[in-house]
Parts: C-alpha cells; structure tokens; sequence
C-alpha cells in the first residue's frame, strides 16, 4: 500500500512553486541577517504582546480623548464617543500599570506627568479623583518618581484639592494620599508644604466630616514628625497653626469635633484614635530630653485621653504599633 502524502509537504510545494521569483531567496537571506520582512506590526504586537509603555501611552491617549482600541476587539470611535467610563477604565488601567517602579518613573521620560497633573484642575471630580490616585501611586516609596513629580511644583494644587469644600470626600481622600507619598523622606517637600500654609490645611483635615481623612492625616503627621530632622520646630509650627491642640482635642469625646456629614456622630473612630496616639508617642520619642516637647496641659490632655483609650476593653498598645516597654516609657514621659 502506498504511504500517504504528508499534506504539508503538497502545501509548501505549492507555496514554492507560486511564490514570486527571488522573494523565498530575499526573505532567507534577510532572517538569515536578524530581519523579519514577513511579520509586520501588527503581527509582531499580536505575537509578542505590548510593552507596558505601549499600553500606558494608550491609557493617556485614551484619557485625553483620542480613542485606542485598547481590548483588540475592533471597535471603532470617534473622539466625541468616547465616554467618561472609558477614560476612566483607562485611569484604572494607568494606576495599576505604574504600581511597578520602572513603569512609574518611565512618566518622566514618556513625557507624561504634565498631560497628568494638568488632569488635577479638572472640573470633573471623578477625573481629579483619579489623577490624584495615579500621582500617589506613581511616587509611593520611589524616589527618583518623587523628584520627577516635585519638579514640577504640585503641591499648591494638591493642597488646594485636599481642604476644597467642593471635592468628593473620595476625591479629598486620594489627594491627601498624594500627598503623603509626596512628603514621605523629602524635607523639601515638606518645607515647600509648609511654606504654603500646609499645617492649616492639615488642621482642616482633622476636622473633616470624613473618618477616612481624619485618620489619614493622623499619619501623615506621624510621618512627618517622624522623618523630620528639627522636630522641636516642626511642634512648634503645628501648636502655631492649631494642627497640634486639634489632633489632641479630637482623640477625646468630650472635646473632639462631631463627624459625619451633618455632625451627628460623636464617638471617637478607633482607627483615627490609634494613628494620632502613634503620632503622639512619635512626637514625645522625638523632643524627648529637649526644651521643644509638649507643653504641661498638652501632657495632661493627651493623659486623659490615653487613659479613656485604656478603659476600652478591646484596646491594646498594640492597636498603636508600639511595644509595651515603649508605651510605658510614652506614659512616664506625659507624667515628667
């Protein structure tokens, strides 16, 4: 019995015999040399994939209303079509994509920051709100992001969105997240943030009718006492602008501003709590043995409130992040 023909063995001789004389020898001879004459473009993208820069320039694209077929799915757009959820979805797509590193700092080298923060003064708050998410994300904990976006001075602009009464709380959430990754270990940053008026706006935080920003500035202060290399002047900066009496005042019910839209809730937020006693063991561990510490009724004040925090059952010092012989050393030092 004869053995059967392997089909593609008739299919390249076909393609042989019908091929254009020179193109098999031309096409040989330029893969022999590292070309691809016979994959184009969109071969290769379908191939290989995109490279996350790729995709980010089409997140902006998209963003700034030029439609990009970013799914593959062959849907076509005009630019007028372009809906709010589909810049959206690309904002999303943009925030995670710069959770890496390198994607982040390639926005400086892409040219993208500026298309970005021009997105801050936008009069639709869901946008600002996410121009703000990718801004945080882009310079949490990378330095050499955080320098690229500080170059071109944000802090004005996010500040204004952090204590603007017409933001969404989410919006003021994201942007007060901006700006702890902005101040995070660069002193001047912070100075700039001081310079324009920072600690007040920080001092409306604290009363915001949002939980969520009054924590969130807790621990930014906490960082920023932290990190700071005077802390006896930062203090004395935070008492001038009532930042300081503030935060003490709200980690006790009696004299804490009511939270809630309409000021109905009155209990103290046990996450808020717990970031502005850290914020307080901070600031002691820091101006501990100088003469830029809190002041006799500061000490009183923060006592009591340590003490109501002790009578909740379910609190600990470890709700602080603190160990005990650290909590302990805190309390002696209210008492001297």
């Amino acid at each position: 019995m004869p053995r059967a023909q392997d089909p593609s063995q008739s299919l390249l001789r076909w393609g042989i015999e019908n091929a254009q004389p020179g193109t098999l020898r031309q096409t040989a001879e330029d893969i022999k040399a590292g070309k691809r004459p016979d994959l184009n473009p969109e071969i290769l993208k379908a191939m290989m994939g995109q490279s996350d820069a790729e995709k980010m320039r089409e997140c902006m694209l998209v963003i700034e209303g030029h439609w990009v077929d970013r799914d593959g799915s062959g849907e076509v757009k005009n630019s007028a079509d372009i809906t709010p959820e589909d810049r959206y979805r690309a904002w999303e797509d943009l925030e995670m994509l710069i959770q890496d590193l390198d994607n982040a700092n390639d926005l400086q080298n892409m040219g993208l920051w500026d298309p970005i923060l021009k997105h801050l003064t936008s009069d639709d708050d869901e946008t600002v709100m996410y121009a703000c998410w990718v801004c945080g994300t882009a310079v949490q904990n990378n330095p050499k992001s955080q320098k690229a976006f500080l170059d071109h001075d944000p802090l004005p602009t996010i500040s204004s969105i952090v204590s603007s009464s017409s933001a969404s709380s989410e919006t003021r959430a994201k942007a007060l997240y901006a700006l702890s990754s902005a101040l995070k270990h660069w002193d001047a940053a912070v100075q700039r943030f001081s310079e324009l008026g920072g600690w007040q706006t920080l001092t409306q935080t604290l009363q915001d009718p949002s939980l969520k920003m009054r924590a969130k500035t807790a621990f930014l202060l906490s960082q920023i006492v932290t990190q700071s290399p005077d802390p006896s002047s930062l203090l004395s900066s935070l008492r001038t602008a009532s930042t300081l009496p503030t935060l003490i005042d709200s980690l006790s019910p009696s004299t804490a501003v009511p939270t809630g839209a309409t000021g109905e809730q009155q209990a103290i937020d046990r996450d808020f709590r717990d970031k502005g006693l850290r914020f307080l063991v901070n600031t002691v561990e820091r101006t501990k043995g100088t003469d830029g510490g809190l002041s006799r009724e500061e000490k009183d004040k923060v006592q009591n409130a340590v003490a109501e925090a002790e009578q909740d059952g379910e609190w600990s010092h470890d709700d602080v992040g603190v160990a005990a012989d650290e909590w302990a050393a805190f309390k002696e030092e209210l008492k001297a």
